[in-house]
């Protein structure tokens, strides 16, 4: 029987991510997010008070906060043992502050990365993962 990979790849922007996990040797979407469909970002962003912001901005920001609850949901699944995530430098930090402390001991890599739109098939080229596994993950 096959095990399952025990990573989950974020692939983020400001507008739009999706989880993948490994599967035999490529990567697959398992769930998708989007900015303007099924995020409480844009319904919430009318309430939000920031000085200098600009709407777009103030949107972008609440969904790298509900795209990290989503995170760290998934960061409580035992079969989790890391979580690499993928993002443009403003997007990543905005998740990243936004994780829960569990969630941050799993996270074993970032990169600074728009893959926003490369498809599933060409993503794992640009990770550099080992054919062995992460070796990050021995010590998590």
């Amino acid at each position: 029987m096959a095990t399952q990979d025990p990573v989950i790849y974020v692939v983020a922007d400001g507008e739009k991510a999706r989880f993948l996990r490994l599967e035999g040797s490529q990567l697959r979407t398992i769930e998708n997010f989007d900015i303007h469909k099924g995020s409480d970002a844009a319904k919430d962003v009318g309430s939000l008070k920031a000085a200098h912001t600009s709407p777009k901005e103030q949107l972008k920001t609440h969904f790298a906060k509900d795209l990290a609850a989503h995170i760290n949901k998934a960061a409580q699944d035992s079969n989790v043992e890391g979580i690499l995530l993928i993002a443009p430098a403003q997007s990543l930090h905005d998740i990243r502050e936004s994780l829960d402390k569990q969630t941050s001991k799993k996270l074993f890599k970032s990169l600074t990365k728009d893959l926003t739109n490369t498809p599933d098939h060409e993503l794992l080229k640009h990770l550099d993962r080992p054919e062995t596994g992460w070796p990050e993950l021995a010590s998590v």
